[in-house]
């Protein structure tokens, strides 16, 4: 590996450990990071003898998209045949079931995730969990962003209420045009660290990528009056370089983003919930009508919201089925077929009168 651009990789985020794995690699092939992904290829930086974008050859894609580069990938390149040789193994991955059944990548390689939502009528604490799941799950350290602040009068309410989903839960209220506010963002964002923006179009995302830049680097748009639904501006998920020294990734909003893989994740978020469940009567307690129940009695005491339960329960099933594969899926049918099968033989059968 050229040493020589170890300076430039450093302002894209790269980490001590990365330059062992580089070494493994023949020596005419160069290290750059993935800082946006095309259908035709992978835009990438610091650029490889004047070549920016590079072909995603045949190969990759005979594997699962989870496993092809994507924003964040730290990628081996040949420049003589101008292809992509290899993957440096991550340190994180952010990913969704897609609407189509497929696992979708998001970002890979991420530190810092600033959890965006607006103080109207996107706020929603059920998605927030959902993102925290994932998060947590990568071992990524969550960061909810508030914004539009300046435009309610009920900004601390909001405040408590995201609260309520973790005493630790680091929480920022912020008016995402203004500059002293988002500043207290950028002790995430100083040299070598790479941050993902996660949440609905129209929270401000864009904004406060744009806002940390100190120039306009994405193009942002007001949310829908009467709703406050957010309008996709940004089309596509790209990784931008800050002044601060870290790197910053601007997605476009998701209104669907199913969990998969996440199981520890929603552990994790709920982990008021697993330690209630500790106290239960019986250790395969289902916390609905079971005697000697802790969960159902902090729940009648008021020490846990009904929605909190249900909100567990849903992302753990949802987990379950995103993450199972089709064999197993199979499989299971299989056992249950077998079930009623036998259930039916061994079913006395009524005798006419």
């Amino acid at each position: 590996m050229d040493l020589d651009r170890l300076p430039a990789l450093g302002d894209l985020g790269w980490k001590n450990a990365l330059t062992q794995a580089a070494m493994g690699f023949a020596d005419e092939l160069v290290p750059t990071r993935v800082i946006e992904v095309h259908r035709s290829g992978l835009i990438v930086a610091p650029d490889v003898e004047g070549q920016t974008e590079f072909v995603l050859g045949g190969r990759w894609y005979s594997l699962p998209a989870d496993e092809r580069p994507t924003v964040g990938d730290w990628i081996m390149i040949q420049p003589e045949t101008q292809s992509i040789e290899a993957l440096l193994e991550r340190v994180s991955l952010i990913k969704r079931r897609s609407p189509s059944g497929e696992v979708q990548p998001i970002a890979a390689n991420i530190d810092t995730a600033f959890i965006v939502t607006s103080c109207n009528a996107d706020f929603s604490l059920a998605r927030l969990e959902r993102y925290l799941a994932v998060v947590r799950q990568e071992d990524i350290q969550p960061v909810i962003v508030l914004t539009k602040a300046d435009l309610t009068a009920e900004a601390e309410i909001y405040r408590e209420q995201t609260q309520s989903l973790g005493n630790d839960l680091v929480v920022e209220l912020v008016n995402a045009l203004a500059e002293d506010d988002v500043s207290r963002l950028a002790g995430w964002c100083g040299p070598g660290q790479s941050i993902a923006l996660l949440g609905s179009s129209g929270a401000g995302k864009s904004t406060i990528v744009n806002t940390l830049a100190g120039r306009a680097l994405q193009d942002t748009q007001a949310s829908r009056e009467g709703d406050n639904k957010g309008r996709h501006t940004t089309t596509r998920r790209s990784l931008f370089q800050l002044p601060s020294g870290g790197v910053i990734l601007d997605s476009p909003g998701m209104r669907e983003f199913q969990i998969t893989d996440a199981d520890s994740g929603v552990q994790a978020v709920f982990e008021d919930i697993e330690e209630l469940a500790l106290g239960c009567k019986f250790g395969d307690c289902a916390h609905a009508t079971e005697p000697g129940c802790a969960v159902r009695a902090a729940i009648e005491s008021g020490e846990l919201e009904e929605r909190r339960l249900e909100s567990y329960f849903k992302l753990l099933r949802e987990d379950r089925h995103n993450t199972e594969t089709i064999a197993e899926r199979h499989a299971r049918a299989r056992e249950f077929g077998k079930m009623v099968k036998s259930h039916v033989l061994t079913k006395p059968k009524l005798q006419r009168q």
